[in-house]
């Protein structure tokens, strides 16, 4: 993880513990979907055309989606770590990122990343195990950011496997 990266991981698992829940142990795997996902949003813009952040192009070693508020495509997008890394579960990705037309030019700050993520109750329910999450016992974290745009990963499962090549 690089300072950026790390700065998000710690700030995040300092939320998850002022609200009663265990540190997220961090995850290579998730990182380098997280990371690869950051890539791919800066390079292709898999957002344009009625997709959202959480969709991938078709232009890597991956099955492309187009990620619409419906959550039609959930199941593609929550399959990304076992698609694409070592780690054979499916993950839970939040997103953080700046307008197309600036993101390229942007890096991102930690902090108002995750006070983004904190506000919108959807995210947060993410991280902190609430609402369609509350039954989901997360165990680890990966975090990507490139540019202008910043994903995390959460695991159900620990991360015991080697890094992908």
């Amino acid at each position: 993880m690089d300072a950026t990266e790390q700065e998000i991981f710690t700030i995040i698992n300092n939320h998850r513990q002022q609200n009663g829940l265990s540190l997220l142990q961090p995850s290579v795997n998730l990182a380098y979907v997280a990371h690869t996902h950051a890539i791919d949003v800066i390079e292709n813009d898999p957002d344009v055309n009625g997709g959202n952040m959480h969709s991938w192009s078709n232009k890597g070693k991956w099955k492309p989606v187009r990620y619409t508020p419906d959550h039609a495509q959930a199941q593609l997008m929550w399959s990304k770590p076992s698609e694409i890394s070592n780690y054979k579960f499916n993950g839970f990705e939040i997103s953080f990122g700046y307008a197309q037309n600036v993101r390229k030019t942007m890096t991102v700050n930690p902090t108002v990343a995750v006070n983004s993520w904190k506000k919108s109750e959807g995210h947060n329910n993410v991280i902190i195990q609430q609402g369609a999450f509350k039954n989901t016992l997360m165990k680890a974290m990966g975090v990507g950011v490139y540019k202008g745009y910043a994903c995390v990963w959460f695991g159900q499962q620990a991360d015991t496997y080697p890094a992908p090549a």
